[in-house]
This record gives structure tokens, C-alpha cells and sequence, in this order.
């Protein structure tokens, strides 16, 4: 995916939180006036803008359908975009996503695979299954291409956590491709929807969602 464009105009509004599982000592580390040489910031930057495309995407899709994927995977993304607003700020990169509220995109070529994907996933469950799959397979690639590039050791652990998280996150949206709707465990009752995927019966308390979306 190509870097966003480099100045963003508002305050930001994803409301992302920095509570994620990434080295604790890179939540202390002070921004620095400029990326060293070594640095890729345009590699930062594009990687920030593909966490709050998977985050807008799954805000969107969640929405309008009750599978829990896309809820808990846009917490998870919220934390992902999160994680590397820390590196951008911390090499004194500018954060290409500052402002742009859900759906909102400085990169054009981001606008339109968010817009593609919406629509995708609009016509169906199945549909937006699909989208989230192409999501974290876009993911995958491009976060297996920058780890290969040997990055700084903070920057090297945030993207090997984030592609863990894709790696989830692909599970997930298989399973849920597959028919495989959220259940809880416990007693094991599972959801039941009506056509569009849209829930007609309630779920039973349990431990914990069997859905492999990130926590």
C-alpha cells in the first residue's frame, strides 16, 4: 500500500487507547526530533494507515452486523494503530492518520480500498467476512515486507506483535466465512442469525469468545 500523504489536518478522532501488548519500555520513550537515517518512515507511516484501515473497516461492517469479529478486531485495531503512533512519535515521524475520523483517508489510494471493501462487505455477511480477510492478508504481506527490511529491535517487535494479531484476526474472519459465527463458552449456546447474518436469538454467559479475534 503506498504512504499516506504527509500533513493531516484535525484533532485525532479514532480514539485509539495505548493498551496493547507491545514492549512496555516503548510506551516510555520520548518522540525524537527527526527519524534517524535507518529509520523507514514511510514504511511507519503506511503501516499506521493500513491499522486504521483494518480499525474503520471493521467499525463500519460492525455496525451493521452482530458477528463480534468485527467489534473485537477494531478494539484490537484501535490498539495496533496505537502502538505505532508510539513509534511514529518516538522517531518524530509525522502521523499521517491525526484527524481523519472513521472512513476518513489523506492517501487516495486508501480511500479507495476502504470504500471498496465497505462496499464488499455491505452486499453480505459473507461479504464482509471476505473483506476482512483481504484486510489481513494486505496486512500480513506488508508487515512480512517490512520485517524483512531488519528494522530497529522496538520497531521489529511492535510489527512481529501486529502480525500475530493479522494472523488472529485471518482465523477469525475464515471461521466466519466458513459459517462460523461467534459462541461462548460455558454452556456452548451459540448465536442464531437470520439471513444477512443479523442475530435472532441471545447467546449464554460463558468464560470467553471461541470467535479467535484479539482480545
Amino acid at each position: 500500500m503506498n504512504a499516506t500523504s504527509a500533513v493531516t489536518r484535525r484533532i485525532v478522532a479514532t480514539g485509539a487507547t495505548l493498551a496493547l501488548t507491545v514492549p512496555a519500555a516503548l510506551a516510555l520513550a520520548g518522540p525524537a526530533a527527526a527519524a534517524p537515517a535507518d529509520v523507514d518512515a514511510t514504511m511507519l507511516q503506511s503501516m499506521a494507515a493500513e491499522e486504521k484501515l483494518a480499525h474503520d473497516v471493521y467499525v463500519t461492517l460492525g455496525a451493521r452486523y452482530e458477528a463480534r469479529q468485527f467489534d473485537r478486531n477494531a478494539a484490537a485495531e484501535s490498539r495496533h494503530l496505537a502502538a505505532m503512533r508510539v513509534l511514529l512519535g518516538r522517531y518524530g515521524i509525522v502521523d499521517p492518520t491525526v484527524g481523519d475520523a472513521v472512513g476518513e483517508f489523506d492517501d487516495p489510494d486508501t480511500q479507495a480500498l476502504y470504500d471498496s471493501l465497505v462496499r464488499q462487505g455491505s452486499v453480505s455477511l459473507a461479504g464482509a467476512a471476505q473483506a476482512g480477510i483481504t484486510v489481513e492478508r494486505l496486512d500480513i504481506a506488508d508487515l512480512d515486507a517490512a520485517l524483512a527490511g531488519t528494522p530497529a529491535a522496538d520497531i521489529a517487535a511492535v510489527l512481529a506483535s501486529l502480525r500475530r494479531g493479522s494472523q488472529s484476526h485471518l482465523a477469525a474472519f475464515t471461521r466466519l466465512a466458513s459459517g462460523q459465527t461467534a459462541t461462548t463458552s460455558g454452556t456452548g449456546t451459540q448465536a442464531a442469525r437470520g439471513p444477512g447474518g443479523m442475530r435472532r436469538g441471545g447467546t449464554t454467559a460463558g468464560a470467553g469468545l471461541q470467535d479467535g479475534s484479539c482480545r
